[in-house]
């Protein structure tokens, strides 16, 4: 393990999405939500996404430079065409107008296709919460659940989040998705030879398994049985059908070189003021967050945590200290720093 600064992480970043083509402010906000998963310890969604984005970038199947396109409007309502452009850039993209949306109307909903993944859900709703909103994000992905009882992959698991400013506590932030596990997960745990836990994939033929190699050729467990299924079909309809491109079986896995995801989302910006003054919905969440920290910890727990809660603490800590890199990701780090010809924010065989 090396332990990198999490401002120079972000340096770096930036620097290899410049070299091949971001826009600078494309560039710092994909770097920013990068670190800012890394910063959680969300590990599939950080920097270690870097080198597919580039051997995407690299094929013709992502846009680096690509600008938003509105396709329909209303005061309250949009459909963006992405232009294959990374998840990142453009969901951030779409929650910055569901904001100005939501500051007018009080309610904001940006539908984006012809998207990329976008990383971890949890960034985007801080986009509202920064602007005294409710923020919901919620995007498709490649196939990786099976209907309730099918052995066929058809929907993805749906990531989705959503979050809400407190006033003297960190904002309540869920992000979370529609399986037991992330395909991510499975991909960690084959890297690193761990096995995974029980009730979390299925292999080929529908049998559970806890070899992430079988888990990989197979389907994840939807979280909750038939009622993660069912939440992501429904996901799948805010997303993907709303969007008008792929949905369901058709969205591109994103290791696929040979043609665009076409990946979509949905992003939801609410003005509470639309219901309570700001201060007075925010001093409602505090009370609430301090009635979670009031109940008493079952056996072996230390106590009940808000969600975000210690992922806000987490990033904190990580922001003071760094972020850890193990020898697989220096590795991979320092082969794209050659390839693309920008430094490294740590020594070689340090």
């Amino acid at each position: 393990m090396v332990v990198v600064g999490a401002e120079d992480l972000r340096t770096f970043i930036r620097h290899v999405l410049l070299a091949i083509g971001m826009r600078p402010a494309a560039a710092e906000l994909t770097a920013d939500a990068m670190v800012w998963a890394d910063l959680r310890a969300i590990e599939p969604h950080g920097v270690a996404k870097l080198p597919i984005l580039v051997e995407r970038v690299d094929a013709g199947v992502t846009a680096a430079d690509a600008e938003p396109n509105v396709v329909s409007e209303t005061a309250t309502t949009a459909l963006i065409d992405a232009g294959t452009v990374w998840g990142q850039v453009a969901a951030t993209w779409a929650m910055e107008l569901a904001v100005e949306k939501a500051r007018v109307a009080q309610l904001g909903a940006v539908v984006v296709r012809n998207s990329s993944s976008l990383g971890a859900l949890g960034y985007y709703p801080l986009v509202a919460v920064r602007a005294g909103q409710v923020g919901l994000a919620i995007t498709n992905s490649m196939p990786l659940l099976a209907p309730w009882g099918g052995t066929t992959k058809l929907l993805g698991n749906q990531g989705y989040a959503i979050g809400c400013p407190a006033s003297r506590y960190d904002p309540l932030l869920l992000d979370t998705s529609n399986s037991a596990t992330s395909w991510g997960s499975v991909r960690l745990a084959l890297e690193r030879g761990e096995q995974l836990g029980p009730g979390l994939a299925f292999d080929r033929e529908g049998r559970p398994t806890t070899d992430p190699a079988a888990a990989l050729g197979g389907l994840l467990a939807p979280a909750g049985g038939h009622k993660g299924y069912g939440l992501a079909l429904m996901w799948e309809v805010l997303t993907g059908v709303l969007g008008g491109l792929a949905y369901g079986a058709n969205v591109g896995a994103l290791e696929d070189l040979s043609r665009p995801q076409e990946v979509s989302h949905f992003l939801l910006a609410l003005d509470p003021a639309a219901y309570l003054p700001l201060d007075l919905f925010t001093a409602r969440i505090d009370s609430l967050i301090e009635q979670i920290r009031s109940v008493p910890p079952a056996p072996g727990v230390e106590r009940p945590y808000a969600p975000g809660e210690q992922g806000f603490a987490r990033a904190a800590a990580r922001e003071r200290a760094g972020i850890p890199l193990s020898a697989r990701r220096q590795a991979e780090l320092a082969a794209l720093a050659s390839k693309i010809g920008v430094d490294l924010p740590f020594d070689v065989g340090e």
